[in-house]
């Protein structure tokens, strides 16, 4: 009876610990079950039968597959979404351009556009760029009012990322952008590259390239930046250059300033962890395979976006107006 009488009093005094700690820092108690692989989710998916319609146009995003079940299931979800647009922030095969050819030839090639990562070796890029028609390892193309850039961050030319020790495509990036800028039948601008400028683990958000890329990105009001090498899923705050968060809403945002960074590497290769969280970042997710779904709807005026798991759970939502008039409905946890 003395015993059971102990345990109680050990049960509640620690169920006041714990409730303490919840009040005073919830964000630690998230963590602990994030770590435990509980997965955050702070942001929910629309269910209005506009955003779900198959009559949208749909963007599909992901990263660092090798050759792997994991990234068969991948393929094949992103496959089944009809997207128009398909996007691969690099890190293919982890192999040879023919091994990832004949591996992903299910997918065809007449809408893919890839970029490079540092598992692509740079005696098997030509074959690569030849099989999706890419004339360049950087390049630009339009669909609808989007506007997207491709850019080489692992290339010979550069040291990991110092974008500046290849001069033709600086200036090239810079060109374009303005372009864009100025062109009255863009509303978006996406960027994919393959190395991250905004990752929460050590050493993996590349500050030379932070530093040479992100003013250029906020004069020339880029929307989004979709990049892997990272194994794993983030998404940030509309942030510019200097660690500025420009809007501190977690799902919705009005035409913000700056540029929400969104990590994709989820492709299936493998699963890498995260051992902490930056001011700037949303939500993590280092649980799930997968990849980010991007529909345009209202006329190509809201960019809607979900992370969808390989279990076909949405894990993730956003959503950007570029008025005050777009439909407002994307509803977060509270």
């Amino acid at each position: 009876m003395k015993t059971k009488k102990v345990i109680i009093v050990i049960s509640i005094i620690l169920l006041i610990i714990i409730s303490s700690i919840a009040i005073s820092n919830p964000f630690l108690v998230d963590r602990a079950f994030y770590r435990m692989g509980f997965q955050e989710q702070i942001c929910f998916p629309n269910s209005d039968d506009v955003f779900q319609s198959d009559n949208v146009t749909n963007i599909a995003v992901a990263a660092d597959f090798g050759v792997t079940k994991n990234s068969v299931k991948t393929l094949e979800n992103m496959h089944s979404s009809n997207p128009e647009v398909i996007l691969i922030p690099g890190d293919l095969s982890y192999s040879t351009a023919k091994e990832w050819i004949e591996f992903a030839e299910f997918m065809g090639k007449t809408n893919i556009y890839i970029a490079f990562g540092d598992a692509e070796l740079m005696e098997e890029r030509e074959k690569l760029l030849e099989y999706y028609g890419l004339n360049n390892n950087y390049y630009s193309f339009d669909y609808e009012n989007v506007h997207f850039l491709s850019i080489d961050t692992t290339d010979e030319k550069n040291e990991w990322g110092i974008i500046s020790d290849d001069k033709m495509q600086l200036n090239f990036i810079r060109t374009d952008l303005s372009h864009a800028y100025n062109d009255p039948e863009i509303d978006f601008t996406i960027v994919i590259m393959h190395l991250p400028m905004y990752s929460s683990r050590d050493g993996d958000s590349f500050m030379d390239m932070r530093n040479e890329l992100q003013p250029i990105f906020d004069l020339y009001g880029v929307d989004l930046v979709l990049n892997g090498h990272r194994h794993a899923y983030e998404r940030t705050y509309p942030v510019m250059f200097n660690n500025i968060v420009t809007d501190n809403d977690d799902c919705l945002y009005d035409d913000p300033d700056g540029q929400i960074y969104l990590t994709v590497g989820t492709g299936g290769h493998s699963h890498s962890q995260f051992k902490q969280k930056q001011p700037w970042s949303i939500i993590q997710n280092h649980n799930d395979y997968g990849f980010l779904n991007i529909k345009l709807l209202n006329d190509g005026k809201t960019l809607y976006g979900e992370f969808v798991s390989n279990t076909g759970k949405v894990m993730d939502a956003f959503q950007i107006n570029l008025n005050d008039n777009s439909n407002k409905n994307l509803e977060d946890e509270n």
